[in-house]
């Protein structure tokens, strides 16, 4: 069974039963719908001024020609938008996170975009609750977790494994919680783990608010959570994937 047919069976219900649109040609499709905008939403001009330097980078000064390379670069690394890889690079280029981090490691695209456009000295560090050797298909390569000398110049990647809504795995990696300044949340969209995961983060004491990206935020699944995240946020699905990119600015 393939992730999407995955998250297919995990949203159905008695009352989605949607067929493919006739006449509408897709590789993969997933059921959404439409609400009407939220009546107070939170001041998110911050996010606007991001999102714009943000797809700029991604538009002129994004370059994945090194990652292409590898004979197993997925085809959708450089499709720009309807996916989200130069955006996030472009919001690393931007925002210069000294420590970023990913939940959901998967092949290890979105890690190896992030690293490539981090500062100097900065650290990628990637959750899942799977090693990445034993991810199918993936992208990722031992060199990639390698520290080349003792160059402190040298973006660093590291892979930890661990369901982070569970309370004892958050609490392990508290400490690394409160350096992050930029998080990619590419978790299950099972409607439990985004909030589990976001009652956690509540506590943490940040050193440094972080700016938040949520994927696939028009799931049927994650419609109510993208909904009701109590922070300044933004919908950059056309400037991201497909299936939704959300942007928020975490607030202490």
């Amino acid at each position: 069974m393939t992730i999407v047919e995955k998250i297919r069976q995990k949203i159905a219900s008695p009352i989605v039963q949607h067929k493919r649109p006739e006449g509408i040609q897709s590789y993969w499709w997933l059921p959404t719908t439409v609400l009407s905008p939220q009546t107070r939403p939170r001041e998110n001009h911050g996010l606007m001024e991001l999102a714009m330097a943000a797809c700029r980078a991604a538009a002129r000064e994004v370059d994945f020609s090194d990652l292409a390379a590898r004979a197993t670069c997925k085809r959708w690394l450089n499709v720009w938008p309807g996916e989200h890889y130069k955006l996030l690079a472009g919001l690393v280029k931007v925002l210069k996170p000294r420590v970023a981090m990913e939940i959901g490691t998967a092949e290890g695209l979105s890690a190896l975009a992030m690293k490539k456009y981090m500062p100097e000295g900065g650290k990628v560090v990637t959750f899942d609750i799977v090693h990445w050797d034993q991810i199918p298909d993936t992208m990722l390569v031992k060199e990639d977790f390698e520290e080349h000398g003792q160059d402190a110049r040298a973006t660093k990647l590291e892979q930890r494994l661990g369901d982070l809504a569970d309370r004892e795995v958050f609490e392990k990696h508290r400490e690394l919680l409160e350096s992050v300044e930029f998080l990619f949340i590419d978790g299950p969209k099972d409607n439990d783990f985004e909030w589990k995961l976001l009652g956690y983060l509540k506590t943490v004491k940040f050193r440094k608010a972080p700016i938040v990206v949520f994927d696939d935020t028009r799931l049927w699944s994650m419609l109510r959570f993208w909904r009701e995240l109590p922070y300044p946020k933004l919908d950059l699905t056309s400037f991201g994937h497909c299936s939704g990119t959300g942007l928020v600015q975490w607030e202490q």
